[in-house]
């Protein structure tokens, strides 16, 4: 269920509970101080239901066979009855609400067999998709059942109905199939806290979900996700007088319209918190929502809500209001200074609107309990005096795109407890104060980031003099990218995780980060400063590196061989400074790899062939502008995953590998190019969707598109070859024309032979094609036509002939994307072709010029064909391993024929020679 708001009555709940079981509860698990033990057969059974898990974090270490661990009541989350020895509470939750601390693993029946349990809560842990067994009627005695967010699937057993002691029930947030019957719940007369969340009851009758709104007990009802959009207003028309006391209602996520408003407006004598977050709500919002005096928290996000804020909401009638979050609508108008009025309240969020106007102190003046505050990406202006003491402590405090500056806001001195801060791109042009570089313990995240702050960055450390009593669990993130800071970068606290300051003028050494300790960093971005050296040895301890981006510096040196010490790595950017020498061939390592940028530098050698070996997970691969040599190695056709592969501006000679058909992203729209480094689900409920640096990174590189170079901030959508600017040699596979989703093929500035492979209409997206500066020739592919995208074509300067193929893209294309071809004709070209000015005749020498390349191709292969058979009827003629070797040849010669047409007629010519060379075997043998 939704935790917003319901914190404290689950608490007095579960403490009701307690009392109830007369256990003796200790700070993390039992202590019997009378000294009763565990039931053995229930010892047992929690020992089964362990071994089916996996506890990475030894979560259950005190679980155990062994002497000292023997009595069950004193393991973690394991209460006894100090009268019988019975467990009757087992609380596994994940209280992180953290992935990486969830049990993962089965959910055994053998836990079932635990009869005298009142309460049980296995919530954000993962059970693989496990079935809730049937075996689950045997606990009749459970009053309390939370099995919210642990992956479990199929149906809904029956067995439910069995559970008749039920006041608490949890099934939310799971993979329950859609449900047609709600029957069950009826036997259920005990209910008060009821949370079928993400379970789909579109398909229920109206009699089941009668059955919801009869539960004479009910006071909470979680029912967010469900597709009830055309349920709601059908199903729950009346209310009688029991189900009218709902305390708390969910229903966001179902799409919900204003009809459903009806129905709603006849909880308002009860209703305590209300969450309609993510609907369809349109038009203004409703002034009924102030007739609901005992609201405390009302959840209006991510609708489409729009106009100003109802001047009800400020009268008075909503004096209990704790939350109100109207973010991501297309609300307006100015925030009025009765807002203060709202004295209990507590979090404020109005982000992603159109509000406008100046917030003042005044505004604030009685809201000493307010702790959360996002009046972000609005048309705010903030203008609280220099002197200002503000009457709250702000855990959270996001005014991104708000207009703060010019002046570094000196209020923030007095805040010493928040953990996310958001001052982005408020227009601040000074400096930032020294006292600002002492964090609250509880800080979490720090964005400054596009603003003008200018000066020195002072040192960060954690304020010891907080009333805070911990260092933030989560690690620390820090954002001040796009200003004018300079100097040498700063120090930061041992527990950082996240560090961007790229877009500054920091400049120096990056060896001052050696002195924090850097195994928790996953995020280093230091792009476009002025920072130079070799990179510091320190760097081997940064283990937990998930995104390095180094690019637009002077660094120079080797790339260090202990960068394959990065194990968890996905970018690793280096673009643009003055590396040189090889690949370390220890990033073959890096198996999570993803952005490999190294363009721009001095970097030589061979292209290693295990790129694409142990590398397959790569989608981006950039190392234009270097001096690589060699011939592009066959496995990078391994790269099965890549969607930008850049290697212009080389000396790479040989062939292009035949086996590029084997990208097959190239081919799909189904590859996703960005990375996933969160730490919690983004539903967690300790979070209001916060702003934070868990999410997703966006790579970004500097490209050549349609003739021009353009940085891209996002390559998420790119999908380009560029493998201009090099020595290449022989003809175009028509492996590659097959790839049918490349935006971009740049194979410019070699020395191609041969035509443009037939196929080349397959390549349905292809946006921009650069074949010039090579020796290709013959005419231009009739497919062609079928490139409805293409908006930039560069032919020039080969020997291409005859007709242009006819199309709307190939027509408006400008003469310059030809030129250099002088036997090409027809339109957009000012020549006609021989058949436009003499029919009869001209149709009659056009006609025989195309009769006559096909002749000289067929000799040609007709030769090659020759070499083949007179090989191959040698190789009839030797002993075996001879023979072997012979084969192996042919083989060899046939994997460097890029042109699939010349191999076929060399087969064919090879063939009808080998038949003559037998014929005339058979025929002297006859004859003799």
């Amino acid at each position: 269920m939704n935790i917003l708001g319901a914190g404290s009555l689950h608490l007095i709940y579960a403490l009701l509970v307690l009392l109830h079981m007369q256990t003796s509860i200790g700070s993390n698990s039992t202590t019997t101080d009378d000294g009763v033990k565990c039931i053995e057969s229930e010892r047992q059974a929690l020992l089964t239901f362990k071994q089916g898990l996996v506890d990475e974090h030894g979560r259950l270490s005190s679980w155990g066979s062994e002497e000292e661990k023997k009595n069950c009541c004193e393991w973690e989350g394991v209460q006894c009855s100090n009268i019988t020895g019975h467990i009757t509470m087992l609380n596994l939750t994940n209280y992180c609400y953290d992935l990486q601390f969830m049990l993962r693993g089965n959910l055994s029946p053998s836990l079932f067999e635990l009869q005298h349990l009142i309460y049980l809560d296995l919530s954000w842990n993962n059970f693989n998709f496990s079935h809730i067994p049937k075996s689950i009627s045997s606990l009749n005695k459970i009053k309390h059942l939370d099995l919210y967010y642990c992956n479990l699937s199929g149906s809904l057993p029956s067995q439910l109905a069995n559970l008749t002691s039920l006041q608490y029930l949890d099934l939310g947030d799971n993979n329950f199939n859609s449900v047609k019957n709600l029957e069950w719940l009826s036997r259920l007369s005990y209910l008060q806290d009821l949370g079928l969340s993400d379970i789909d009851l579109s398909k229920v009758n109206k009699d089941g979900l009668q059955v919801i709104n009869k539960l004479p007990h009910l006071t909470n009802l979680s029912l967010n996700r469900c597709n009830l959009r055309d349920v709601i207003p059908q199903y729950f028309p009346i209310i009688n007088s029991s189900s009218a006391s709902l305390v708390e209602l969910g229903l966001s996520g179902n799409n919900l319209t204003a009809s459903a408003f009806q129905w709603l407006f006849n909880f308002s004598n009860s209703l305590v918190s209300l969450y309609l977050r993510s609907n369809q709500f349109r038009g203004p919002i409703p002034e009924t929502f102030s007739h609901m005096t005992f609201l405390e928290e009302l959840d209006l996000r991510y609708n489409q809500f729009e106009g100003e804020i109802p001047k009800s909401f400020w009268s008075g009638n909503l004096s209990s209001l704790r939350y109100l979050l109207l973010s991501n609508n297309k609300l307006s108008g100015n925030i009025p200074k009765s807002i203060r009025l709202l004295s209990k309240l507590e979090a404020l969020f109005i982000s992603f609107n159109s509000f406008n106007g100046v917030i003042t102190e005044e505004h604030f003046s009685t809201l000493s309990n307010l702790w959360y505050l996002d009046m972000s990406s609005n048309h705010l202006s903030i203008n609280f005096s220099r002197d200002w003491i503000p009457p709250f402590q702000l855990k959270y405090i996001n005014l991104g795109s708000c207009k703060l500056g010019p002046d570094f806001p000196s209020w923030l001195q007095t805040q010493k407890n928040y953990s996310i801060l958001n001052i982005s791109a408020t227009g601040i042009s000074n400096s930032i104060p020294i006292w600002f570089g002492k964090l609250p313990l509880m800080a979490r995240v720090i964005d400054l980031s596009s603003n003008q702050i200018n000066g020195i960055l002072p040192n960060f450390s954690w304020n010891f003099s907080s009333d805070s009593y911990y260092i933030g669990m989560d690690g620390l993130g820090i954002d001040l990218s796009g200003n004018y800071l300079e100097g040498t970068l700063p120090s930061f606290p041992a527990n950082t995780t996240h560090i961007n300051l790229s877009k500054n003028r920091f400049n120096g050494s990056i060896s001052s980060l050696c002195t924090m300790t850097a195994m928790s960093l996953k995020f280093l971005d230091l792009s476009s400063n002025q920072l130079f050296g070799e990179l510091p040895d320190c760097m081997m301890g940064w283990s937990s590196l998930q995104i390095l981006n180094l690019a637009n510096n002077n660094f120079f040196g080797k790339i260090p061989s202990f960068v394959g010490s990065f194990s968890l790595i996905e970018t690793f950017d280096l673009q643009n400074n003055s590396f040189s020498g090889k690949i370390p061939s220890s990033l073959r390592n890096c198996s999570k790899l993803q952005f490999l940028g190294l363009s721009n530098n001095r970097l030589s050698g061979k292209i290693p062939s295990w790129i694409g070996e142990r590398s397959n997970s790569l989608n981006f691969l950039l190392l234009k502008s270097n001096h690589f040599v060699g011939e592009i190695p066959l496995g990078i056709c391994q790269l099965t995953n890549i969607l930008l592969l850049d290697l212009s501006c080389n000396n790479l000679v040989g062939p292009i590998p035949w086996c590029t058909g084997n990208m097959t992203a190239l081919a799909s729209q189904d590859i996703s190019a960005k990375h996933h480094f969160c730490n919690s689900p983004q539903n967690s409920p300790h979070s209001y969707n916060y702003y934070d640096f868990d999410g997703s990174y966006a790579d970004k590189a500097s490209i050549i598109w349609k003739g021009r170079e353009y940085h891209y901030e996002n390559l998420t959508l790119q999908r380009t070859i560029d493998l201009s600017s090099n020595k290449l040699t022989g003809e175009i596979p028509v492996q590659i024309a097959s790839f049918s989703k490349p935006h971009q093929l740049n194979l410019s500035r070699n020395h191609l032979t041969g035509r443009i492979p037939p196929n080349i209409g397959e390549m349905r997206q292809l946006e921009s094609l650069d074949l010039s500066h090579n020796m290709l020739s013959g005419w231009l592919p009739s497919s062609m036509s079928k490139l409805n995208f293409l908006s930039f074509l560069n032919l020039s300067y080969n020997n291409f002939s005859g007709r242009i193929p006819s199309s709307t893209q190939l027509q408006s294309l400008p003469t310059s994307a030809f030129v250099g071809n002088p036997a090409l004709c027809g339109p957009p070209l000012p020549q006609t072709c021989p058949t436009d000015e003499k029919p009869m005749d001209g149709g009659v020498k056009y006609n025989q010029q195309y009769e006559d390349e096909f002749w000289k191709e067929f000799k040609s292969s007709m030769e090659v064909g020759m070499a083949f058979g007179f090989l191959g009827a040698f190789a009839l003629k030797l002993n075996d391993p001879w023979k072997h070797i012979c084969f192996l040849l042919l083989n060899y010669t046939k994997v460097h024929l890029s042109n699939l047409k010349d191999y076929l007629l060399s087969i064919v010519a090879a063939l009808c020679l080998v038949i003559t060379v037998n014929v005339a075997r058979l025929r002297r043998k006859l004859k003799f």
